[in-house]
């Protein structure tokens, strides 16, 4: 669980990082591998060409040797020339052995610490280099073949040259370095001005932050975009659509309460009024008169609290994800009813409901979807004259379902309808009655956030009323 955990812990630590230190290192990392590899095979090349070089020079010596090998009667004599040795002296004051061997005859010349090589078999003129070590000391040994004529007969040489390998060393670390200090002078370039690229590669993103922070809350300006590389251009849309969002939400805050403190302010102020002559009044009559009306302005103020209340939660709901959830308009439909139920017979309104038989399922919150049935049939209550009729009718066309809010109030003329989805707008025709404006504008925000929609009509038998209808998206039937 430990080990399975690390990954998680590194990757997050990494994240945390700052941008830029994670583009330089992403930038200085992979060179600085590369760099890497690339020295050690520079180094392998380094190895072999000076163990060639070396050889080269062991060989030459060898043929030298070779070449001033005499032969008569006697055998053969050997005369080692000056120049043979002085061709494999270095700087590096490696020991130089040389030995000759002939078949037959084993040892001609040379130092027997050289082992015999006679054993391996070569063309003549050819040779073969490898490494040894002659008492704890590496060396690097040539056996070279001459073929010497002698008698009308040839007789076959092994000649071999040795040194140790301090020059080869030395030789190596040379041709490597010079093949190293350029690929390090321009890692190093790399690496200072790497920390500069990276630096005015977040130009832009540390522009958009400046912006960011110095944007007022409520401005609906958006960042200003141009000159932006195309890897930020989603960021900076994705920011200013949330921007878009917050100046949305603070207008609507700020719209929220100063209409809250308009609409109340004139309630409350009758209220005090009241209050103030029923304390002031020395009859009971006028007492319970004045508690009587404060009763009837308190009720006022309640359900214009409730509707404001309402409508802000409306509001936010607009263009965000709602919880969805199959909902059958029919139950909702009931539900309401019976609570308005009291209210209606209160004011001798006849409230009806009309379902059919299969179901209206909906997708969206049953407490918006009870707030818009609320407001739709308080309305039709409240303009209604007694003795009307309120019908609730649910139902389905052209696929999608329905839900139709029929009275016979005065109605709303055609040239009002645009506006009465307006906040605290109040038709002519009613202002007679005690309302506050609000009812279909909360059905319109509700409707807006279920993806609905609200259209006014005139009854289709002809007759004076309204008929409201609200068209819903039929909820998938996939859906839990």
């Amino acid at each position: 669980m430990k080990r399975s955990g690390l990954r998680p812990r590194l990757l997050r630590r990494w994240s945390a990082r700052s941008l830029r230190s994670q583009l330089y290192i992403w930038l200085i990392a992979p060179l600085l591998v590369l760099s890497l590899v690339n020295s050690w095979l520079n180094y392998n090349s380094a190895i072999d060409m000076a163990q060639a070089l070396v050889d080269q020079r062991l060989v030459s010596s060898a043929r030298m040797i070779g070449e001033d090998i005499d032969a008569d009667e006697n055998g053969l004599h050997i005369e080692v020339p000056p120049a043979a040795l002085e061709n494999l002296q270095t700087g590096a004051h490696d020991r130089v052995y040389y030995r000759l061997d002939a078949r037959p005859g084993g040892l001609l010349a040379g130092s027997p610490l050289l082992p015999q090589q006679q054993h391996i078999r070569l063309a003549n003129e050819s040779w073969r280099g490898f490494d040894a070590e002659i008492d704890g000391e590496p060396m690097r040994i040539v056996v070279y073949a001459q073929a010497v004529h002698a008698n009308g007969g040839t007789i076959p040489v092994w000649i071999q040259v040795a040194s140790t390998v301090q020059a080869r060393t030395l030789l190596t670390r040379g041709i490597w370095w010079r093949a190293l200090w350029p690929q390090a002078l321009l890692l190093l370039a790399v690496a200072v001005l790497g920390r500069r690229w990276a630096r005015a590669a977040l130009v832009p993103v540390l522009r958009i932050g400046t912006a960011v922070r110095q944007h007022a809350p409520d401005s609906p300006t958006p960042i200003d975009g141009a000159g932006a590389p195309s890897e930020l251009r989603p960021l900076i849309v994705a920011i200013n659509d949330y921007i878009g969002r917050i100046a949305h939400y603070v207008a609507e805050r700020d719209r929220f309460i100063s209409n809250a403190a308009h609409q109340l302010k004139t309630p409350i102020t009758v209220l005090n009024t009241q209050v103030s002559v029923g304390l002031r009044s020395e009859s009971m009559q006028h007492k319970q008169d004045a508690l009587e009306a404060g009763h009837v302005t308190l009720q006022h103020c309640i359900r214009l609290i409730h509707q404001l209340l309402t409508l802000s939660a409306a509001d936010h709901r607009v263009g965000e994800r709602l919880v969805a959830e199959r909902t059958e308009l029919a139950e909702i439909a009931r539900e309401t009813l019976v609570e308005l139920a009291e209210l209606a017979d209160a004011r001798g309104i006849d409230l009806g409901l009309a379902a059919p038989p299969e179901p209206a399922v909906v997708s969206g919150a049953p407490v918006l979807l009870r707030a818009m049935l609320e407001n739709l049939v308080d309305n039709a209550l409240r303009y209604c004259p007694p003795g009307s009729a309120v019908t609730v009718s649910i139902g389905q066309a052209d696929g999608r379902a329905l839900l139709v809010v029929e009275d016979n109030g005065p109605g709303i003329a055609p040239h009002e309808r645009a506006h009465v989805f307006e906040r605290f707008y109040r038709c002519a025709s009613t202002l007679q009655v005690e309302g506050s404006g609000l009812g279909l504008a909360i059905v319109r925000e509700i409707a807006l956030a279920l993806r609905a929609e609200v259209t006014l009509h005139d009854r289709e038998d002809g007759a004076p009323g309204l008929r409201v209808r609200v068209s819903f998206p039929l909820a998938d039937a996939t859906q839990d």
